[in-house]
């Protein structure tokens, strides 16, 4: 949380953090750059590299030079990347965006003149997010993450009764998203931060490395005495799983440990018995993986899926994520 804002000059500031998704980069900057995702409005793009490695900071220098570029040298994480960028922006608003993520023209105006119209109380919105095909993601409005949710997660509940409130607590099931509401919970793949909410509350909190910065974040502005609000008159296009496609084995991983370490933050009488049932359930994990093999030797799917439960129990025991490759 150790981000801090800059005086405000501008309506937006973009901020994107990138780590090895060059192509899905150049397509998100595309639209808001090219497209007209930023009609309407005085913004500006942030785009902060962690260290990819893959010609995306030479890509952005040569294609989009009205991008504010910060090439990090390092691997800061998703929070640590975001915070960097809060940190430099102009904006009265921020809009924390995925890098895999297409804007049409007209949304990212839409979007803040609803913020605008809001009380003072209001701290971030999301508009409908959307997947290439135009299903709604359920995510882009939820509720937060309790130790019951992760329980049931830990356990496949929530895959086997994806339709029970019981087993599936964490999104709000029976709910369309055609109205407009408060909500508990946004999706860090597109944030829209009221600047004065950012300077009360803080940014992202850089011990969660990737995953769970943004359910923290929620859960801190709510007990701010915030509310944030979904609001279904606007869109985006979030491809998804750009993070998941570069190191699925260490993002696998490091879900887990953001997992406990929320746990720990916002739920620590429950954090030993979360703890034990994560274990539980990745022994599960790994047990059927094993089966699965046996009935299919060499099922590529089955064996990328059993070193992610191999390396998500080595976190979990240690407390440590192994490197991609010792954890195949």
């Amino acid at each position: 949380m150790t981000a801090t804002v800059s005086p405000r000059t501008i309506d937006l500031s973009l901020v994107i953090v990138t780590y090895r998704a060059k192509d899905v980069v150049r397509d998100c900057l595309i639209t808001l750059l090219r497209r007209g995702g930023l009609d309407g409005l005085t913004a500006e793009v942030l785009l902060i590299d962690n260290a990819s490695g893959d010609g995306t900071v030479e890509m952005v220098q040569e294609e989009f030079p009205e991008v504010r570029l910060v090439a990090n040298r390092n691997n800061v994480g998703f929070s640590g990347g975001n915070n960097q960028g809060i940190a430099a922006a102009h904006g009265g608003y921020i809009l924390l965006l995925n890098p895999d993520t297409l804007v049409p023209p007209g949304s990212l105006k839409k979007c803040v003149d609803f913020l605008a119209r809001q009380p003072s109380d209001v701290a971030a919105m999301s508009c409908r997010v959307q997947s290439v095909d135009g299903s709604l993601q359920w995510t882009c409005s939820r509720r937060l993450i309790t130790p019951w949710s992760e329980i049931c997660r830990a356990l496949l509940l929530d895959r086997l009764f994806s339709r029970s409130r019981l087993f599936n607590p964490e999104p709000d099931l029976g709910w369309d998203r055609r109205d407009t509401r408060a909500v508990e919970c946004l999706l860090g793949a597109f944030m829209l931060i009221r600047r004065e909410a950012l300077q009360r509350i803080g940014g992202l909190d850089e011990r969660f490395f990737l995953m769970y910065e943004d359910v923290d974040w929620c859960k801190r502005a709510r007990d701010a005495g915030y509310r944030l609000m979904f609001w279904p008159e606007a869109h985006i296009t979030h491809i998804g799983g750009s993070s998941w496609k570069q190191e699925p084995i260490v993002t696998f991983a490091n879900s887990h440990l953001s997992a406990m370490k929320y746990m720990e933050k916002h739920h620590s009488r429950a954090l030993k018995s979360v703890h034990y049932i994560h274990g539980v359930g990745m022994e599960l994990k790994i047990m059927l993986l094993r089966w699965n093999l046996l009935r299919k030797p060499g099922d590529v799917y089955t064996i990328r899926h059993l070193a992610m439960a191999k390396a998500a129990r080595h976190a979990l025991r240690t407390g440590t994520v192994l490197p991609e490759k010792e954890a195949r």
